[in-house]
């Protein structure tokens, strides 16, 4: 067994934490994974329990409703808009749905648990967990009668395995039963509620031929979905090697396998989902795990090879002090207020952030808890929402310098195609793609019913191609330019060649709109027109395309198309008030009252050029930030409101270089959303959710580092908070890396690296400077203050 840190307790990571508590429910465990794996570990001395999770493992439900066609009421809709009835309008495009109401998507759902119990033996004393987020190992200890316990925990990147070894500081000491179960559905967090009760049903609506298994050396479990349809998953298969060192094993009718007096115990495990009917792959699971090798230290060193070249590529410092960093995450959570948030704290929760996105990035996306799940009804499906969600989790994959993780959510987005063109044609009569605000095992448009107008949402496809022009832009890379990113915004732009229409003015029309989640002041209506996150997002598309299409020299004869679209769009609007107007029209007049921000699109990520000659817009869209805070955060501890709507609002601030204003969303995203476990919440302390786990990381880089083709700008929206500090690593657009930025009050110093040689522009503090930057070397420059 390795030493022990101070007072028996365990050393703290020097990027990571140290926690004093384990968890009272599933959203407190500790958390790590391999984008595929995902483990979840109460970290309890005595009764452990380690929740598995599997990316793909979204439950069946049942064959996907297809969209009917409806798109020859597509004109009587409009009308009805027209002519103001919105709710007529709203019900006529739910009611031709022939839905019941709203239907969400496959439920992403976890596996199984692995249980560990053990005879208490006296008083658990000197208790610690950490989290090392350069490794991705999760490890408790404690200190009880028998004498010290360890167990470290994680996910192989290297071998696509789950690693668990349990060590203790005498020979002999380890005894304990072992089990692979289903998942609890009544833990502390969800006992004798109503929630527990659905999970229950659910459970036992989805899941059958339940089966726990032990040998001497082995622990399975397998599941059939009762609901599963063709092209789903069927079944779920677990295995897990045991390696017991020194003592014997023995298994049980019950499923479990109990050892006595062991030495170390190491545990191999990995999942199936098999999608053929009455298919099993135990055998190809059980070879699998016999290949591995069964040393832990090497094990582990492989993987974090590989997960800490990643992680390790950026790192914050704002000031956080020694002493505050070797403090428990409940300590820094305790000390950290409004007046003053803590800097050790801001720098972890970064850390935490890419940490937890990079542990639940694989072949999939994260989904809305990442890659992790303790329940069977998860909140909305734990699906893909893509109206505000899955582009906060994935907002510091570019700039947090991880590009290699950006291709699961485009190749994802990709692989919705065939059904966002039905969408596109079912709803619209029009070729090209509608992607839905959720999606998970399909892409169909059925998130509606009488009073949530999904099916007029037109902005999904066309904001999920943001990502993949910012993937050029920030790597590069025109192979994927060219055989990606053209082709999908070329799909995007043709749908709304088909959809717009001109009006009285000559401008186009977008009818029927939804500005996500929201109605007009004085109306009962999601049905709209003109969403000013609809127009937003087809001018970035076509002027991203018209830009990327002069790259490649290709689209010659569609760029005056895209020209003569861009000529017509609808000029952004203020209010009375001066805010921005959420739609673009004198009669449809704002509520800016509502959690969301759609209509700040325009400056969640760079300044328009159109925007930036226009000072009344820029102060519109400042106002309407600072209305925001004012309206939804007077009570820095009141618990409503989502997380992920402070990340918007902050990163249209960053935008515009407002630092005071960046830095007050900062107080609430650090104080507000993270448990002592650093899982980010998308409410008050509660609710698991991975949006701003990459959102939060985003907005702080957007605050020191802003970035379009040919310029950056250092400290945009630098706080007073933090006069000096540094930051390492971090990618701008242009495919630039600045390896290093540090600052003071009186100077500052980058050092940029770019792989072609190329001029751009540095911005500091209002002053413009030229720098030409060496292919392949790095380039260090100083400028004072």
């Amino acid at each position: 067994m390795t030493s022990v840190g101070t007072n028996g307790k365990l050393p703290v990571p020097e990027r990571g934490f140290i926690s004093s508590q384990p968890a009272e429910n599933w959203e407190e465990g500790l958390i790590t994974g391999n984008g595929t794996l995902g483990l979840n570990a109460y970290s309890r001395p005595n009764m452990e329990r380690i929740i598995f999770t599997h990316e793909e493992l979204f439950m069946p439900m049942g064959e996907p409703t297809v969209p009917v066609d409806q798109s020859a009421d597509l004109p009587k809709i409009r009308e009805l808009i027209a002519q103001g009835k919105y709710k007529e309008a709203e019900r006529l495009q739910f009611e031709n749905t022939g839905q019941e109401g709203f239907m969400y998507p496959d439920f992403y759902v976890p596996a199984f648990d692995l249980t560990i119990k053990r005879e208490a033996q006296g008083e658990v004393r000197d208790y610690s967990r950490t989290v090392d987020f350069t490794t991705a190992e999760a490890t408790v200890q404690w200190t009880d009668d028998a004498g010290t316990f360890r167990r470290q925990v994680f996910a192989s990147r290297e071998d696509g395995v789950a690693v668990i070894r349990i060590t203790g500081d005498k020979p002999g000491a380890l005894s304990l039963d072992l089990k692979l179960e289903p998942r609890e559905r009544t833990d502390e967090f969800n006992k004798d509620t109503d929630i527990a009760k659905r999970s229950d049903e659910s459970f036992k609506e989805h899941f059958g031929d339940l089966k726990s298994a032990a040998t001497k050396d082995s622990l399975s479990f397998s599941a059939r979905f009762l609901k599963a349809y063709e092209g789903s998953i069927q079944s779920l298969n677990g295995h897990a090697r045991v390696v017991a060192k020194g003592g014997e094993t023995s298994p049980n009718a019950d499923g479990s396998l109990t050892v006595e007096g062991a030495d170390e115990i190491l545990i191999l495990a990995d999942i199936r989902l098999p999608r053929e009917k009455g298919v099993s792959e135990f055998d190809q699971l059980a070879e699998k795990l016999t290949s591995v090798p069964t040393d832990y230290d090497k094990l582990l060193k492989r993987h974090a090879k590989i997960h800490g070249e990643i992680f390790n590529r950026v790192k914050l410092d704002i000031g956080g002090s020694a002493e505050d960093h070797l403090k428990t995450t409940e300590e820094l959570l305790e000390i950290s207020t409004w007046e003053d948030i803590n800097k050790a704290l801001i720098e972890k929760q970064f850390d935490a952030g890419r940490y937890n996105i990079l542990c639940s990035t694989g072949k999939l996306p994260p989904n809305l808890q990442g890659i992790w799940g303790g329940t069977y009804v998860p909140n909305w499906a734990s699906d893909y929402t893509h109206n505000g969600n899955v582009p906060s989790a994935i907002a510091a994959n570019l700039p947090g310098n991880m590009p290699e993780l950006t291709p699961a959510y485009t190749s994802y987005i990709e692989s919705l195609i065939p059904d966002m063109e039905l969408n596109a044609k079912h709803f619209f009569g029009a070729r090209g793609i509608v992607l839905p605000s959720r999606t998970s095992t399909h892409g169909y448009n059925n998130a509606m019913n009488p009073n949530f107008a999904g099916g007029m949402w037109v902005a999904g496809a066309g904001k999920a191609a943001h990502f993949f022009y910012d993937y050029y832009l920030y790597t590069g890379d025109e192979a994927f330019l060219a055989e990606h990113a053209i082709p999908y915004m070329e799909k995007v732009a043709l749908f709304f060649q088909d959809y717009l229409y001109e009006g009285p003015d000559g401008k186009w029309i977008f009818s029927p709109t939804q500005s996500p989640e929201n109605w007009p002041e004085g109306s009962k209506s999601q049905a709209t027109f003109n969403a000013t996150m609809d127009v937003a997002v087809a001018k970035e598309v076509l002027n991203n395309l018209i830009e990327g299409s002069r790259v490649l020299g290709v689209n010659e004869d569609k760029i005056p198309v895209w020209e003569d679209m861009l000529a017509k769009m609808p000029p952004y609007m203020l209010n009375e008030d001066g805010i921005i107007k959420e739609w673009l029209t004198p009669k449809l007049g704002n509520n800016d009252k509502h959690r969301h921000s759609s209509q700040l699109y325009p400056l969640y990520y760079m300044m328009p050029e159109e925007i930036e000659a226009d000072p009344e817009l820029k102060e519109g869209f400042r106002k309407s930030v600072e209305f925001k805070l004012a309206e939804h955060w007077k009570d820095p501890t009141d618990r409503g409101f989502m997380s992920f709507g402070l990340v918007q609002l902050g990163q249209v601030v960053s935008t515009l270089g407002d630092g005071e204003l960046s830095y007050l969303c900062l107080r609430h995203l650090v104080n507000r959303f993270w448990l002592n476990n650093l899982a980010s919440m998308h409410n008050h302390r509660h609710l698991f959710n991975m949006d701003i786990s990459g959102g939060q990381p985003a907005l702080i880089i957007q605050m020191l580092v802003g970035s379009e083709p040919g310029k950056i700008r250092l400290l945009p929206a630098l706080p007073e908070q933090w006069p000096e500090g540094a930051i390492e690593g971090v990618l701008a657009r242009g495919a630039i890396e600045i390896e290093r930025l540090e600052w003071d009050s009186e100077s500052a110093e980058v050092a940029l690296r770019s792989d072609e040689t190329q001029t751009i522009t540095l911005e500091l503090d209002g002053t413009l400077h030229t720098v030409t930057l060496p292919a392949g070397k790095t380039e260090r420059i100083r400028l004072e203050r």
